[in-house]
């Protein structure tokens, strides 16, 4: 795709422009921690409600299962490959996220048992010792582990010499030492697996307020009944996590499906990289567990002072208790959907952007139901990377293919981690008579299209939906993206020869209006900084505006860095990992880089380009990172109504001057908060967009109510929201 004016040949760098040394980059691995970090402070935050802060621990929980599962298990395996951009060997590397990852938990851990814990019982929501219970309580406790827990229990013997049992990665164990008799020297172990399908949380009857018990204290508690003749010398949670950093050459797979089926369960049998112990442990057990799973103890042994897998205490985060939670929030309907018919007449009306989650997603779920049951629709093609467990985007599908419609479905079966699910989707669209294609060999797909045709009174048209995020109703709420519906000729042939590109041998030179990776979107990119440096004077400088989850690309980095060096003024806002130095005298001083971390995720992916006041937007499913670009296929499309680019502008403005979630990179790499100045205004991005949807909705309702309709019997009712 080219943009709307020409563009000038690349420029080169100057002999007198300093290049960029492994000093100027920021190591990927420990820039991710930063941002681990800011989700921390956001559970360190007073500032948020007591539950708000339980599930921001949950999720840096969650986040470090996956670091170490995919980043550190990779580092590990490839321990001696050669330094990054940054400099950094992998030894140097894994000592320092060592390092970093043990002061994290141990803030994280004290702040939950120090502050959390104790303030939520002054709130009446109380972790109860199972010791302490007493009558109708106690009774309840122990009947939930007899008839229910107990029978599910499996405790495993550990033979002295024999082989060490296989321990799953990321299950909570108990380990338990036993004697036989007061006699016997010999000392036993045993471990007992905590059983999938039971909540984490016992929450005990109680007339008023939240009283439960971790299950793996119920267990500890009534641990004689496993071990009936032995006595108990010592009882302790572990949890191993493994290397899942499993390749797949689907180049070589014959059958890619039975080939991912292979790599998940050989994800089960990964290497150890972490070991997490809680901190009462005996120095025997700890070299016991450690020699068993080869640990190093001073890189992966964690040793904790608090529960483990504090992703456990999600449900706990989740309670309904108002008081304790930030104000509830729900996406608000979508005027232009709202006023129409149908979806189909709303989005021939005119392009339709819609901003998750201030916005509601159901418009999109309206549109796939309506294609699958109008007769005028003849064919539905979608790309599918991430769904939601019980996915209504998956069922559109199944019915649209049922009722004998042309559905082809692109389900990327290497999503890391959603793989399973994705399998068994693709396994029910064929089944329903769908087109499924599992990927593209040598790529992932990450792109978000879904492409409806229609045959009407006029001729066949496109429908289109463009997303910066997932066909996943349930991160939809969680997420902050942005979608385009539209029927726009020139992008509806870029997304039929997209399709036909991915299902069939067509390959596409000449894409109209979209930028597709990895067919030219690097190249196109490096374009539009071109562009901007050439059109940069003194007096009116060059304006490049990013927002993205992640830049780690070292090409896109030099580039943005000889923008900087050319007068351009460059505003990153990048949520996770970014490896450029902002704001380093004669390489990055006209780089400002900011990162908002609130209570929904910052997702979508929006390039600006200043182009001397013809400004030009692109939203996009790509950030800058070698991934992205190289080996995945990903798409970039432009805002061409203007009304809906001043919006997005607005937007990044809006988000650009957060003084309350907004973190501020310094040249030296670490991160500070932005704050305002004592008696100024402190805006807070997320809580304007949110105003702003209410308020719109509100006056798109009033406006409805102010007009009469008359409902005959062909017309048909506007989109339920």
């Amino acid at each position: 795709m080219s943009p709307r004016n020409a563009r000038p040949q690349p420029q080169r760098s100057s002999p007198q422009e300093p290049q960029p040394r492994p000093a100027d980059f920021i190591n990927r691995e420990l820039s991710w921690l930063d941002f681990n970090t800011r989700v921390l402070e956001e559970g360190l935050n007073p500032d948020n409600p007591l539950l708000e802060r339980l599930n921001f621990l949950s999720i840096v929980s969650s986040n470090l299962d996956e670091f170490f599962m995919v980043r550190v298990g990779g580092l590990r395996q490839g321990a001696s490959s050669a330094p990054d951009a940054s400099g950094m060997g992998s030894r140097e590397l894994l000592a320092e996220i060592a390092r970093r990852t043990q002061s994290m938990i141990a803030r994280q851990t004290r702040c939950l048992t120090g502050e959390l814990l104790p303030q939520l019982a002054q709130r009446e929501v109380s972790r109860i010792d199972p010791a302490s219970l007493g009558g109708e309580e106690f009774a309840a406790a122990e009947r939930f582990f007899r008839e229910e827990l107990f029978p599910a229990l499996t405790p495993v013997a550990v033979e002295s010499e024999g082989r060490f049992p296989m321990v799953p990665g990321l299950t909570l164990h108990l380990a338990f030492r036993l004697r036989k008799s007061e006699q016997s020297k010999d000392q036993l172990l045993a471990l007992v697996p905590m059983p999938r399908g039971f909540h984490r949380l016992f929450q005990i009857p109680t007339p008023g307020g939240v009283r439960f018990v971790l299950v793996e204290d119920l267990v500890r508690f009534f641990a004689q009944s496993l071990f009936e003749g032995y006595a108990v010398l010592e009882a302790v949670s572990f949890r191993v996590t493994r290397n899942a950093d499993q390749a797949l050459d689907d180049e070589e797979s014959d059958d890619l499906l039975e080939a991912m089926e292979e790599v998940l369960r050989a994800r089960k049998l990964g290497d150890p990289v972490r070991l997490e112990v809680e901190s009462r442990a005996s120095p025997e057990l700890l070299e016991r567990l450690c020699q068993a799973f080869g640990i190093d103890a001073q890189e992966q042994l964690y040793k904790i002072d608090g529960p483990l897998d504090l992703r456990g205490l999600a449900p706990l985060a989740s309670l309904e208790l108002k008081s304790l939670r930030f104000p509830r929030f729900e996406s608000q309907p979508v005027p232009a959907f709202e006023d129409a018919s149908s979806p189909f007449e709303a989005i021939r009306a005119g392009d339709v952007l819609v901003h998750l989650p201030y916005e509601s997603f159901n418009p999109t779920l309206e549109l796939l139901r309506a294609a699958a049951e109008d007769p005028g629709v003849v064919a539905i093609k979608q790309t599918l990377y991430r769904t939601s467990p019980d996915s209504r985007v998956i069922a559109a599908l199944e019915r649209a293919a049922l009722n004998g419609k042309q559905v082809t479905a692109l389900v990327e079966l290497k999503a890391r981690f959603d793989e399973a699910r994705n399998i068994s989707w693709a396994s029910r669209l064929a089944e329903a008579g769908a087109q499924v294609i599992y990927g593209v060999v040598g790529l992932k797909t990450h792109a978000k299209l879904l492409l409806i045709v229609r045959r009407e009174a006029d001729g066949i048209r496109r429908y289109l939906h463009l997303s910066t995020g997932n066909y996943n109703e349930v991160t939809a709420r969680r997420y902050e993206d942005l979608q385009l519906f539209t029927c726009d000729g020139e992008l509806g042939t870029d997304a039929s020869n997209f399709f036909n590109a991915v299902t069939g041998y067509s390959e596409p030179r000449d894409w109209r209006r979209l930028m597709v990776a990895p067919t030219g979107l690097r190249e196109q990119l490096g374009e539009l900084i071109d562009r901007e440096i050439a059109r940069s004077t003194p007096e009116a400088p060059g304006r490049i505006i990013l927002k993205m989850n992640s830049l780690a690309d070292p090409d896109m980095v030099a580039r943005l860095y000889r923008a900087s060096q050319r007068g351009v003024k460059i505003t990153l806002c990048v949520r996770g990992i970014c490896c450029l130095r902002p704001g380093v005298r004669g390489l990055s001083q006209n780089i400002e880089v900011l990162s908002v971390v609130d209570r929904f995720l910052e997702h979508s992916r929006i390039y600006y380009f200043g182009n001397a006041g013809q400004e030009e937007v692109y939203l996009a499913s790509a950030d800058f990172m070698p991934r992205n670009l190289d080996r995945r296929l990903e798409l970039a499309f432009p805002l061409r109504s203007e009304q809906h680019r001043a919006r997005v502008v607005e937007m990044l403005r809006t988000l650009l001057a957060d003084l309350r979630r907004a973190w501020r990179l310094k040249p030296d790499g670490s991160w500070e908060r932005c704050a305002a100045k004592p008696g100024e205004p402190a805006p807070r991005a997320q809580a304007t967009f949110m105003e702003q949807a209410l308020n719109q909705a509100e006056e798109s309702r009033v406006k409805r109510l102010s007009v009469f309709r008359p409902q005959g019997p062909g017309s048909a009712p506007g989109v339920n929201h």
